[in-house]
């Protein structure tokens, strides 16, 4: 996970209780994974749509080759 072992996140951790305090620190931490949730998604639906277009665009190469031999 981008080079970061276990003691680097502890410190971190500790450093973000530290500045934002624990109250706030759950709030955040759902935030984040909502916005990596939704990152997630998007990228997922951007391979999607260039999948269907490469198959699509395959398809249509397919159909003008049939057509070219006949």
């Amino acid at each position: 996970m981008l080079g970061v072992g276990g003691s680097e996140i502890i410190v971190i951790g500790l450093i973000f209780l530290i500045i934002f305090g624990p109250s706030s620190l759950p709030k955040m931490a759902r935030d984040v994974g909502r916005f990596v949730a939704e990152a997630r998604r998007a990228v997922d639906d951007f391979k999607e749509e260039i999948t269907s277009a490469a198959d699509d665009d395959d398809d249509d190469d397919d159909e003008e080759d049939d057509r070219s031999k006949k």
